[in-house]
């Protein structure tokens, strides 16, 4: 049996007793810490990650992995962005700044908020969160209605740039009068 940890969105926790498998490693060989570059590094359409595992099982994978699922433009624009850590910083400080903003936005509006250690957030807008979903689209703002996770009243945003954020806030105030 493995155990598989996803740390996919581990670079924007604020949380310090958020458990980060790099910085305090676990000695069983059966567990398995993922990271990606898709997230904070801004690196989604390269379709480029990483796995820290024991070296016998890093083998297996290796073994029945596809050729070329990797490739060298993904594999540069990685290691760069490693190296990069200022573009990190910036990064995670636009997403906190907006988190922080749509949140204290959306509470002055009358909505609950969840506490995220994300990218993105729950907003209960206390109606069917499909219908305002449909209608945030007609303004351009995309979201996500949660209802097949089964909070139907719900919205995911993910927080953006100052002018995107302050857009959706914009469109949701006129959607939801």
């Amino acid at each position: 049996m493995l155990v598989i940890v996803d740390e996919a969105y581990i670079e924007f926790a604020r949380d310090t007793k958020i458990f980060n498998s790099l910085a305090k490693p676990l000695s069983d060989t059966r567990v398995i810490s993922l990271r990606t570059f898709s997230k904070a590094y801004g690196l989604a359409g390269l379709r480029i990650g990483y796995g820290v595992m024991a070296p016998e099982i890093a083998d297996i994978l290796h073994r029945i992995r596809q050729p070329f699922n990797v490739n060298a433009l993904a594999q540069t624009a990685a290691a760069a962005a490693l190296e990069d850590e200022g573009h990190l910083e910036k990064s995670l400080e636009i997403i906190h700044k907006g988190v922080g903003f749509l949140q204290n936005e959306l509470t002055a509006m009358g909505l609950e908020t969840y506490p995220t250690q994300a990218n993105f957030f729950l907003v209960d807008v206390k109606t069917d969160a499909a219908q305002v979903f449909e209608a945030l689209l007609k303004y351009g703002v995309i979201v996500r209605a949660m209802g097949s996770y089964g909070f139907k009243t719900c919205l995911r945003v993910n927080a953006g740039l100052e002018t995107e954020n302050v857009r959706f806030i914009a469109a949701l105030k006129k959607v939801l009068a």
